[in-house]
């Protein structure tokens, strides 16, 4: 069974003051849509919450108030990411076979795609969701000017949740050790350490809450899909 990580303790620098975690998508916040969809896998059986350490109670509460059922525990993030991770690890369970760690500012991520990344690391050891690049990638040089120009057939663009057996990812992390608090991806732990991890490719909108328009975007998105389930 896996464990979900879900990371809500960033520090929302581009969202004009609004902490994008709390922000609403339809009546209901950022990260708390993100753990829900978590919380209607049968393949999750914990759910644990990374979340600001001053405001860790609240967070938890309102999990709670929706119905989070899976919620084991909140922890306090870092200032990094691998801080907050470290921090989530030390909470999951001794039965849970593998993690899955998630951006609760990726809301719109469905139950079908985390159950698809889930089954892909069973079988692989190491998934994560991605998206196939939709626009030309340039690589820069340090002057500034277009060194190559990559086949986009070949780039995706990662995303979460990524999944891993919790014995891969714990021993890529003791490998690596400080090495891995520079890394801002979590399948990049496996590659550094010379593992595989498989791409899979999402089936619907999983974009990340970044900047005040895209909770307008996210918006919309979750009122049409909701129209169209009525349908």
């Amino acid at each position: 069974m896996f464990s979900a990580i879900i990371l809500a303790a960033g520090g929302s620098t581009r969202m004009n003051g609004v902490n994008k975690q709390l922000a609403k998508i339809g009546d209901v916040p950022v990260f708390v849509m993100s753990a829900l969809a978590f919380q209607h896998s049968d393949m999750i059986s914990e759910i644990i919450l990374a979340a600001p350490a001053d405001d860790a109670e609240r967070f938890e509460k309102m999990a709670h108030n929706f119905r989070v059922d899976k919620l084991k525990t909140v922890v306090h993030g870092g200032n990094t990411r691998a801080v907050s991770v470290r921090n989530a690890l030390l909470q999951v369970s001794d039965s849970c076979s593998h993690i899955a760690i998630h951006d609760g500012a990726r809301p719109l991520i469905t139950t079908e795609d985390i159950n698809r990344v889930l089954s892909d690391a069973v079988k692989y050891d190491a998934a994560i969701a991605a998206s196939p690049a939709t626009d030309t990638v340039k690589l820069a040089g340090e002057n500034g000017f277009i060194k190559d120009t990559p086949p986009r057939e070949k780039l995706y663009y990662a995303q979460t949740p990524q999944a891993f057996s919790k014995k891969l990812y714990l021993d890529c992390l003791a490998k690596l050790g400080t090495q891995a608090d520079t890394l801002t991806d979590d399948s990049a732990l496996i590659e550094k350490c010379g593992g595989y991890v498989r791409i899979t490719e999402m089936t619907s909108c999983n974009m990340k809450i970044t900047r005040p328009d895209d909770l307008v975007a996210a918006n919309a998105i979750y009122m049409n899909r909701k129209a169209v389930k009525k349908l």
